[in-house]
């Protein structure tokens, strides 16, 4: 929540230029979406290897298929907690580690699919299991490509691993099942390639698409953030406005309970001759470097304050302090500290001889208590400093005005 007691630099909240999505961003969002889904992905391969293992029980090598079967599985748990690991790095080193560990693996894995072909292929065309289960190695192979399509380099050690276990294969069997398989072996790397290229172009495309869709949602959260900043500050001290302040004191008095509210007003002395003498570029310099020292001094840091509390330029020369929690005569010390901090003010751009001065009003308001109450008891003290000699705390004592009231 926004601290109450001190109002920040306007050029905290300033629009951030235009950004665009760079390609770093999509790579991060395509990495982060891959590891997000390789469960998934690892869940589709239960169904080619459970119709593999039911079709090599009627193989005669069904104990090698049954051992590579093994492998894969072996291999694509590991691969599994390697992407876990991913998840949870952080360190940019350790993790291109991993990543490479987690290449590594697909290359194993393309070799390991493409090995279970070995013990069917010197069958293929005499028998429909054998027929069956290279059919389902082939399609495997194709949708393990396009899952690992998005991450580049992954899918090329999968491919690279399944054509240097298939090709080798085909060639050394060619005298049994003819050209055509090799051929076909031969066209299934450019295929695939070809494939992985569109999915990953359209993958990067989506995800420009929701990082751009997002980056707008934040720009735009963040100027009607600094629509509402701006329409609750003072343009020149950058402190709340009357209308922001009347808004948050009234908020806090509804939260505070039985806590004790202080309000302290605070009128420069002879501002008018400050502005006739000096200029009113000094004038303005005045007031800022005034805003500054009651929010450094009513910030979160301090002791009294604890940023709970609301600052406000009130009028011309006029600030406003509410403090929550704080009693009366802890609120009058808080009032005398600012008004010596404010006659040992100096300013670069000050002439000789300037110096700064003001009467301050304190008073308790009361949750309860309608707040024009509170400010015009608080008023009604900074005008008794005034008459009282100016450059002086004076505290709104309830009683005793009940008495003067009285008397009159």
């Amino acid at each position: 929540m926004e601290m109450l007691g001190t109002a920040r630099s306007i050029q905290a909240v300033q629009p951030a230029p235009g950004r665009a999505v760079t390609e770093a961003q999509v790579d991060e969002l395509s990495r982060r979406n891959f590891l997000d889904h390789i469960p998934l992905s690892n869940a589709t391969n239960i169904v080619p290897f459970v119709l593999i293992a039911i079709c090599s029980a009627y193989l005669p090598d069904w104990r090698l298929i049954a051992s590579l079967l093994g492998l894969n599985v072996l291999v694509l748990v590991v691969m599994y907690r390697v992407s876990r690991m991913l998840q949870a790095e952080h360190e940019e080193s350790r993790a291109g580690l991993l990543w490479r560990v987690y290449e590594g693996l697909a290359f194993v894995s393309g070799l390991l699919w493409a090995g279970k072909m070995y013990p069917v292929v010197a069958t293929l065309g005499r028998d429909i299991a054998s027929m069956f289960v290279c059919v389902v190695i082939i399609v495997s192979i194709a949708v393990t490509s396009m899952v690992v399509a998005s991450q580049w380099r992954t899918f090329l050690c999968f491919l690279a691993g399944v054509m240097l276990c298939l090709v080798p294969q085909t060639v050394s069997h060619i005298a049994i099942i003819g050209p055509v398989p090799l051929l076909a072996t031969l066209g299934l790397a450019p295929a695939l390639i070809s494939l992985a290229i569109a999915i990953r172009r359209q993958n990067r495309l989506m995800i420009r698409t929701q990082l751009e869709k997002q980056q707008l949602a934040d720009d735009l959260a963040h100027a009607l953030a600094v629509a509402e900043y701006l329409a609750s500050r003072d343009s020149l001290t950058d402190l709340y406005n009357r209308r922001a302040f009347v808004e948050v004191a009234n908020r806090i008095g509804n939260d505070a309970g039985a806590a004790p509210l202080s309000l302290i007003i605070v009128d420069l002395d002879h501002f008018k001759r400050i502005n006739d003498e000096f200029g009113h570029g000094i004038g303005d310099s005045v007031l800022k470097m005034t805003a500054q020292l009651i929010s450094n001094t009513v910030g979160p840091f301090d002791v009294v304050g604890r940023g709970d509390g609301a600052v406000a330029r009130w009028g011309g020369e006029e600030f406003i302090v509410l403090l929550r929690n704080c009693p009366l005569d802890t609120a009058a010390a808080l009032a005398e500290r600012l008004r010596v901090g404010l006659t040992c003010l100096r300013g670069m751009d000050w002439p000789d001889g300037l110096v700064v001065s003001g009467s301050f009003g304190v008073a308790r308001w009361h949750s309860g208590a309608d707040l024009n109450l509170g400010i015009g008891q608080a008023d009604a003290a900074m005008y008794q400093a005034k008459n009282g000699g100016r450059n002086r705390v004076c505290v709104y004592q309830e009683d005793a005005v009940a008495v003067a009231v009285a008397l009159g």
